[in-house]
Formats: C-alpha cells, structure tokens, sequence
C-alpha cells in the first residue's frame, strides 16, 4: 500500500471527521443561492493555500542533496506549474462560482488557513522532502475520496462536482519512504487544519 493509503487507513478517526463535514455535505446538496456564499468564501482560503504551497515547494528547493540536479530541476519544474496554476485560480472563481477576481486579492486570511500557513513554513525547514507529500495527502488524496464520496450519493447535485472537476483530478505522490509512524503526526495536523478549514467556511 502508498503512503496515503497506509495513513488514511490507520487515521479513520480524523478521516471520518474529515468525509462528513457539515459544509460539503451542505453545499453538495444545498442550492447554488444559498451554497455558492459559503462556496466562495472557502475558495479564498484555498487560494491562500495555494499560495502557501507554492511557496513552500521553492523555499524546499534548498534541501535537495548537493549533485542530484536532475531532481532539482525536476523540482523547479514543478515549482513553475503550480505557481501557474494558481495565478489563474480566478478563473474558476469567476466563472464556475460567479464571484469577482478581486476579492481573492482583497480578501483576510482565516485562522484556520493562517495556522496551515505555518505548519506550511515550518515544514519548509526540515531537511526531508517528503514532509511536502504528507502534508499533501489531506488536500489531494483526500479530496479524491470526498467526491468519490459524493458521487455515489445520489443527493449531490452535479453542478457542485463540476466546479470542484479540476482540483479532484490531481493526482498524489505514492512512493513509500520508511516508517509510516515518522508521518503519522504531520498527517493528522494537516487532516486538522482541512477539517478546520471547512468549518470557518460557516464563521460570520
């Protein structure tokens, strides 16, 4: 089993908590007058996220060993990709969700993002790369299992999942470095923090 399987397995507590948000279940079920509100005030933070990701990915760049530049260039690629990706995230945000471009510029970071932000810089420090997958696993792999999730449920509405179709095709690096247990706790902080995440979705 990858890594992301192994710690979804072992972590259903978090995973349960994660799977049965209230926001989801709501705005995959609810109206676009009443879901599409809470909708865009979660895609800022996901913009913030983004943000944060990309960041990170560069600050990372530093720990990769002296020699292996077949790696780092690899690693800069990607860099350059997902910084691509999220310049154009108002797309989506305009069209699919009918919310204006500059409110992903002007708007305030929530707690529960600020905190992710954090763990994000943190992580930046240590000198293992794979920390970036793991705190990934949540946000990616998790997402996947959200909308597989949802798709089977009959009361989701189709238009919901549409929106979302870009960010539930990314994939997640599978490769399995030694224990799991040297990543079971930067799992659960992230499993927290998209937990947390989905909550101040609701926060007036």
């Amino acid at each position: 089993a990858s890594i992301a399987d192994t710690l979804w397995a072992e972590n259903q507590d978090l995973v349960s908590q994660f799977l049965n948000n209230d926001f989801i279940n709501f705005c995959g079920r609810g109206s676009d007058e009443v879901c599409l509100p809470l909708y865009r005030k979660y895609y800022v933070q996901d913009y913030f996220y983004l943000v944060d990701y990309v960041k990170y990915k560069a600050h990372r760049l530093i720990t990769i060993p002296t020699g292996e530049l077949s790696a780092l260039r690899n690693e800069a690629d990607s860099v350059s990709r997902d910084a691509k990706y999220t310049i154009t995230a108002n797309e989506p945000y305009v069209k699919d969700l009918h919310g204006r471009a500059e409110d992903l510029a002007k708007g305030n970071r929530s707690i529960a993002e600020l905190a992710y932000g954090n763990v994000f810089q943190n992580a930046a420090s240590y000198e293992n790369w794979y920390n970036l997958h793991v705190i990934s696993i949540p946000c990616i792999y998790g997402w996947t299992r959200l909308t597989q999730q949802l798709m089977n449920n009959p009361s989701t509405r189709n238009a919901f999942l549409n929106a979302n179709e870009a960010v539930w095709k990314n994939g997640i690096d599978t490769g399995t470095p030694g224990r799991v247990g040297e990543w079971t706790s930067l799992f659960r902080t992230a499993m927290r923090l998209e937990i947390a995440l989905f909550v101040s979705a609701f926060e007036k």
